[in-house]
């Protein structure tokens, strides 16, 4: 059928690039030399054929982005909604191991860390993607005109030629006008419709209608096989017990996961392999804010607002990195933080929540592109405000060859090319959406309307009509500070067109790293009766740090997460709280006015926050290792009836009764209670080991060393394989088997030996008899007694087996079958414990337990 036939190849013909290419010439984006070939993937902006005129420069006219629910909804666009699914649907069939597939171009932005695009030999010494940096839009910005970019060329190369000859200029004209469609979280907090369902209906090229797998619902391996297949999933492969709740083994998972239920976290359950989809849980996120519930936006939108209206500069704009250590509150509002929620409100413990594999996520592009959106529009109400003056964490990056590169307008944005010669984007090359083919709804700068008698543009009407758009679709609190049907507290006084408003947030600066890299939520309540505390009502807003672990399996994996964390870098947020007072005050709720004194004793009775890891709040004691900042603030904000005319914030300034930090709170009785840490546990070393796996012990195993392997499952019924064996192989540093089990149904003998030097030595064998008799599950113990190993199946002696080779220790253990397609008398997955000693296991495994 049409959706699994193979990707027709690209019309345009690309240029050579070379495999030999220094890895200094690749992390410059200079031209290849001719050595050997490499064809690069250019990623090309498509323009008008006609009414598009390049002379215009970022003026000209090109399509435009649109927002989902609206775009899919209209009838004259169900073509372009087709292509758009049927060609999402073929990128996601691809084979896993093709350049252009949809899980390679999803793990561009985090895991397997594996190069796109790149014929560089030399293994990745950082990620590609930015966060918490100045070039964190920038960086997205080619990333989703990347994926746009597959898209199309699917449609017109594998989509539109099934269809009838006599159609295909229809659907290609369609094709040429689409662009990838936004997802406007801020006004919808909700999971776009075209995305809400599992299956969906596509046309057949010959005629009719068939449903498929809805590719926006969830990606699922188009083989079948779990991502850990393809290199996902190995982080924080060995983990103690007490950091087994961190613990996400998303290499298990063949499905992706939005809001997994607790039960379906767990790595090894049926729910987490396929993905669990849970998109009223989405929506719940979106909309469970006190303040908001009664309008048709949540907190999102007035912090678009206030993003989009409240002067700063880019540095500010762009991330979450302060940009002084000594900065304004008003400098705590950023784009970064705003995305940051998303992500967490969208995917929670799912995929979407975590940044390694967040992409993976079909939502993920939808909302990037809404990201970038929001950066479009900034730019185009500042203009003349772009990369200048970066300096300190900000003013250099490091590349995929852990090569420092300056931050400038000619910084090169790895993996994206921009010719067949190999060239990387810059920044100033994606500095102007028109300059790459597309514009949004806001911002037709090709209109007549927009345009002065001599050609140029209308800078002053253009950003108008902007501001009118920010004001209607975003203005929470000027929509309740104007709204005619409400009575004008007291604390709001009349101006010239408008009112003026004593307007309150929180700044909340945090240690972006204390916690390893592990996401994270900081919470942030009003008590609806003083000292009272019920979460679930007194929510009024949150921040989500979207974080993740600088390294993996002892490598770097991100080089600029590992600067952070060495610099101890902090992450900023701007919560405007302004909504929920009007909703208190005119509500009758103690709150009898929102003059600033008045606000100010309520607020300071009241507040209270607290951290959440995973869904369980954490102790003050973890708290207190963020270095958590709860600032106060308060400015003077004049909104106007005139929607062209944007508000006007003054006089920001922090108020130190309303500033906290760790312990939760400001009254006493809402502060969170202070616990002594536990003691801290012994240590018990535990991963999964798949098969076909191998895994490096955390430390090298010296005499006296244990390790134990678990099977949650025993099957000793005779394979049809002619070649059955289930093979365990300890192996040193120089990848030599120093012992191996092998064993073996059909003979019904279980197999020890070692192969050293490319050689097996001579075979030893047991009956397997009664062992592994247990069909839940089995335990095999591996003790190194210094000259030899003692092996016990189920915690009965089984064998002993002399060393073969002095000196050799123990380093990584691997998991296999002798035939690929048999089976395994194990579980597919072990479960792999190592101890120092014999002694250790013994007081640990009573210590555990006793604990249950």
């Amino acid at each position: 059928m049409y959706l699994f036939g193979r990707l027709a190849k690209r019309p345009h013909k690309r240029k050579i690039g070379t495999v030999n290419q220094p890895a200094d010439d690749m992390a410059s984006g200079s031209s290849p030399t001719e050595s050997s070939v490499y064809e690069y993937y250019p990623i090309k902006p498509r323009y008008p054929t006609s009414d598009s005129d390049p002379k215009d420069g970022i003026n000209r006219k090109v399509f435009v982005r649109q927002n989902i629910d609206e775009w899919s909804s209209k009838k004259t666009n169900k073509k372009q909604v087709d292509l758009f699914i049927l060609a999402l649907a073929r990128l996601q069939k691809l084979d896993p191991k093709e350049r252009i597939s949809y899980f390679q171009i999803a793990g561009i932005h985090g895991q397997p860390f594996a190069r796109w695009d790149d014929p560089s030999p030399e293994p990745m010494k950082n990620g590609y993607c930015f966060h918490s940096h100045v070039i964190f839009p920038i960086w997205h910005r080619p990333y989703v005109f990347l994926f746009e970019h597959v898209l199309y060329d699917i449609m017109v190369n594998d989509i539109i030629p099934q269809f009838p000859e006599d159609r295909q200029d229809g659907w290609r004209e369609q094709a040429e006008s689409w662009r990838l469609p936004f997802w406007d979280w801020a006004r919808n907090g909700r999971v776009p419709d075209l995305a809400k369902y599992p299956t969906i209906t596509v046309p057949k090229p010959e005629g009719g209608t068939v449903r498929i797998d809805n590719p926006l619902f969830q990606f699922r391996m188009p083989t079948d096989q779990p991502m850990r297949s393809e290199g996902v999933g190995t982080e924080n492969t060995w983990q103690d017990d007490a950091e087994q709740e961190d613990y996400k083994n998303f290499g298990n998972a063949i499905g992706t996961s939005r809001w997994p239920d607790e039960d379906d976290q767990n790595p090894n359950s049926e729910g987490w392999r396929h993905g669990v989809v849970n998109n009223r849980k989405v929506a719940d996120a979106f909309n469970s804010h006190e303040g908001y519930n009664d309008k048709n936006h949540g907190p999102a939108a007035e912090m678009v607002y206030r993003l989009l209206t409240v002067p700063m500069d880019y540095t500010t704009f762009a991330s979450t990195n302060p940009t002084s250590k000594d900065q304004n509150v008003e400098e705590d509002l950023n784009i970064e933080y705003i995305h940051n929620n998303i992500h967490g409100w969208a995917g929670d413990a799912g995929h979407m929540g975590n940044v390694p594999v967040a992409a993976f996520d079909p939502l993920f592009f939808l909302h990037h592109c809404n990201i970038d959106r929001l950066f479009a529009i900034w730019q185009a109400l500042n203009p003349d405000k772009w990369l200048d003056n970066v300096h300190g964490d900000n003013a250099t990056i490091r590349d995929s060859h852990g090569k420092e590169q300056a931050v400038n307008d000619q910084t090169p944005l790895q993996p994206f090319r921009k010719d067949e010669d190999g060239s990387y984007w810059s920044p100033e090359g994606v500095r102007h959406t028109p300059n790459l083919g597309y514009s949004y709804p806001e911002l037709p700068r090709w209109d007549a309307q927009y345009r002065q008698q001599d050609g140029a543009l209308d800078q002053v009407a253009f950003q108008k009509s902007i501001i009118s758009t920010v004001n209607t679709y975003y203005g929470v609190s000027r929509d309740l500070a104007l709204d005619p049907k409400a009575p004008v507290p007291e604390g709001v006084a009349a101006i010239d067109g408008g009112l003026q408003v004593s307007d309150f947030a929180f700044s909340i600066r945090f240690l972006k790293y204390a916690l390893g890299g592990q996401p994270f939520w900081v919470k942030l309540y009003l008590a609806q009766e003083e000292g009272v505390q019920t979460p679930i009502t007194d929510l009024i807003a949150e921040v989500y740090n979207f974080s993740q672990k600088p390294e993996l399996d002892g490598a770097v994996v991100c080089g600029n997460c590992t600067d952070g964390q060495k610099a101890k870098v902090k992450s900023t947020a701007y919560i405007p709280i302004t909504p929920v007072l009007f909703k208190l005050a005119r509500s009758g709720r103690k709150l009898k006015s929102l003059s600033r004194d008045e606000v100010l004793e309520y607020i300071r009775k009241r507040a209270y926050w607290r951290v959440f890891k995973h869904g369980k709040e954490l102790p003050r004691y973890d708290v207190e290792k963020l270095d958590l900042e709860i600032i106060g603030s308060s400015n003077d904000t004049k909104v106007f009836e005139d929607p062209t005319k944007p508000p006007a914030f003054e006089n920001f300034k922090k108020e130190p009764t309303i500033t906290g930090g760790a312990d939760g709170a400001l009254d006493p009785e809402l502060k969170q209670p202070k616990i002594e840490p536990p003691a801290p546990q012994p240590k018990r070393p535990k991963a999964n080991l798949p098969l076909y796996g191998s895994l490096r012990f955390p430390r090298i195993l010296k005499a006296d060393s244990v390790i134990l392997l678990e099977s949650s499952s025993v099957d000793l019924s005779t394979p049809d394989s002619k070649i059955d064996m289930t093979q365990i192989s300890i192996k040193d540093a120089n990848d030599d088997t120093i012992f191996h089990i092998s064993i073996r149904r059909g003979q019904g003998e279980i197999i020890f030996n070692s192969k050293l030097d490319g050689s097996w030595g001579e075979e030893e064998r047991i009956p397997i008899g009664s062992r592994f008799e247990n069909e839940e599950g089995a335990t095999i113990l591996i003790h190194d007694q210094g000259n030899g190993y003692e092996v016990s199946i189920d915690w009965v002696h089984a064998l002993w087996f002399a060393k073969r080779a002095d000196g050799r220790t123990a380093q990584s253990i691997w998991y296999g079958l002798g035939d690929k397609q048999g089976t395994s008398t194990l579980s597919e997955d072990l479960e792999v414990r190592t101890y120092p000693s014999m002694k250790a296991l013994f007081l640990q495994k009573h210590s555990h337990e006793e604990e249950k």
